[in-house]
């Protein structure tokens, strides 16, 4: 389809996708025409240039507000012609543009084939983490990170994470690792899934928490519990620290119970991701169960 030449008084990257396609009958509509050239828009403050199939073919389904610019190679366009036609409608820039260009963009080889400028993904406010905990809208299991800064290990925690129906990951403000793009393309999708909470004074809040019945899980691996004895439910935060150091004791003296993982003794310790996939199928294999203290209100 011939480009439309551009009016002299557009401007920004609405200009840069061409008007919807003409309807045609349905099951024979065309894609809209993907401008090539790799013109670029520069990044705002709040904006990430994310990247990889499931975490773009996520943002989009769970955001599509938040798209500002899409950038992709021919390989994948029929994958997403959903997002293309979306860009048309909306007057939001796109481009068809090599794999080497795609890999300056996105700052990486492993696009996937496509990159999608957007607005950051948002972090869970502390107030609605505790509301959403008084109304039963989140029921748990929550995992708490304490001292895990890998944005890739954040990526691998939150895939299991949806996997088993995890409400939050929580940790201290200004610890936790950002939600990177490349944390976020490990994810898999799961990064627009599973909320993210800071908190400002982890001691206190996990308190309140544990005064909604909800049972605090310290977790090491030379002491404790075994997994299987723990009796662990859905309704607990399970708290876990780095690979290098473990969790502080400050934390651990809050704790209801200590479970270690049993193994051969063979290596030091698990990955926090394996670490965390195990704990939380053993959480999510039984009943939320009845709270360990009549809730209060925080």
């Amino acid at each position: 389809m011939p480009h439309r030449r551009r009016s002299p008084r557009s401007s920004g990257d609405e200009a840069d996708a061409p008007p919807p396609a003409r309807r045609r009958p349905r099951g024979n509509q065309p894609l809209p025409a993907v401008p090539q050239a790799p013109a670029e828009r520069h990044r705002g403050g709040d904006e990430e240039t994310y990247h990889g199939s499931h975490a773009c073919e996520a943002l989009f389904a769970r955001r599509p507000d938040s798209v500002v610019r899409v950038y992709l190679t021919a390989a994948v366009r029929q994958r997403f012609a959903k997002l293309i036609r979306f860009c048309s409608s909306s007057r939001r820039g796109y481009r068809l543009v090599e794999a080497d260009n795609l890999d300056r963009i996105a700052g990486t080889r492993h696009h996937e084939g496509i990159a999608i400028l957007a607005k950051a993904i948002p972090r869970l406010p502390a107030a609605d983490l505790f509301a959403a905990v008084a109304t039963r809208q989140q029921t748990g299991p929550w995992l708490y990170l304490d001292g895990v800064s890998n944005p890739h290990n954040l990526g691998s925690i939150l895939r299991t994470a949806a996997h088993f129906g995890c409400s939050a990951i929580l940790g201290r403000e200004g610890e936790l690792p950002p939600l990177s793009p490349a944390a976020v393309r490990v994810a898999e999708g799961a990064a627009e899934q599973v909320p993210v909470c800071d908190l400002a004074n982890p001691q206190a809040d996990l308190e309140r928490l544990h005064a909604f019945g909800i049972r605090l899980v310290a977790t090491t691996s030379h002491h404790g519990t075994p997994l299987a004895a723990a009796g662990l439910t859905q309704r607990c935060v399970i708290i876990l620290g780095s690979e290098g150091t473990g969790m502080t004791r400050a934390l651990e003296r809050l704790t209801d119970t200590t479970v270690c993982i049993p193994g051969t003794g063979a290596v030091e310790s698990l990955n926090v991701a394996v670490a965390g996939g195990i704990l939380l199928a053993e959480a999510c294999r039984q009943p939320s169960g009845s709270p360990t203290r009549p809730p209060t209100a925080g």
